[in-house]
């Protein structure tokens, strides 16, 4: 009897063991610029651009299949925007041997919209101009050779960014912030970064203008490029004006240094 029943019990769970490997792949045609929002549980998003007029999105797993009871796709086109969900399955109880991974990779327009949020993962995205919006609650997230406006935040993890930038709105919990912004870059309504827990460094070119406005509550600020402050001078705290003043460029870290260095 105790045979059978551990014989059992293996059969059940090997039926409840994920697929060892998945994939789902779709092409969207575009008229126009893209538009694109992703959004998923727990995965890891990459996006990369190309000269086709075209967006592809795959989705890889590791541990899991795709398709009933395991990692569900939900996607949609509507003209030029299209949305894609990647979903985890939710069992009672699930038996896992090694490590489960989810990916989802985009390839896209140069140029264009996009909006990516994941619960769990790293968030990759290179070469792209345009309006990026990125979120991820626990994972880092890298930016390289982007153009636009960029707004950002993790709760846990870091921020790596370069390129030139219109906007910049980044924002970690416990994590440094790196950015370096190439020749070109204007402040317009103004730059905020900020770390709960982490060093804040930002690249800037000695052309830039800007008012500024730096605080650490537990750190030191480094400066490589002339500020006229103004004010009472503080350890911490640093207000004053880049060549000559211009919008609001804010950095704040509660524990960790601020370095702002010329390009």
């Amino acid at each position: 009897m105790k045979r059978i029943a551990l014989a059992a019990f293996f059969l059940i769970a090997m039926a409840a063991m994920p697929a060892s490997a998945d994939e789902w792949t779709k092409t969207y045609t575009l008229t126009g610029q893209p538009d694109l929002r992703v959004e998923t549980s727990d995965a890891n998003i990459h996006v990369s651009t190309w000269d086709q007029n075209t967006i592809q999105a795959t989705v890889t797993t590791k541990k899991y299949k795709i398709g009933e009871g395991g990692i569900r796709v939900t996607e949609h086109q509507d003209g030029n925007m299209v949305e894609l969900e990647v979903r985890y399955p939710h069992h009672a109880v699930t038996i896992e041997w090694g490590q489960h991974r989810v990916d989802v990779d985009i390839h896209m327009p140069r140029e264009g919209k996009v909006n990516l949020r994941t619960g769990d993962g790293k968030i990759e995205l290179a070469g792209l101009k345009g309006d990026i919006e990125l979120h991820t609650g626990d994972g880092s997230e890298i930016l390289d050779s982007v153009d636009g406006k960029l707004r950002a935040s993790t709760s846990d993890g870091n921020i790596e960014a370069n390129g030139r930038f219109d906007g910049l709105d980044l924002k970690t919990g416990d994590g440094h912030v790196d950015v370096r912004a190439a020749a070109g870059s204007s402040l317009n309504n103004g730059w905020r970064l900020e770390s709960g827990d982490g060093n804040v460094t930002l690249e800037v070119p000695g052309a830039l203008a800007a008012d500024v406005d730096l605080h650490t509550g537990d750190g030191h600020i480094d400066l490589d490029i002339p500020v006229t402050t103004s004010g009472q001078i503080r350890e911490n705290e640093v207000r004053g004006k880049m060549n000559g003043g211009g919008s609001l460029l804010t950095i704040r870290t509660g524990d960790g240094s601020i370095r702002l260095r010329k390009s």
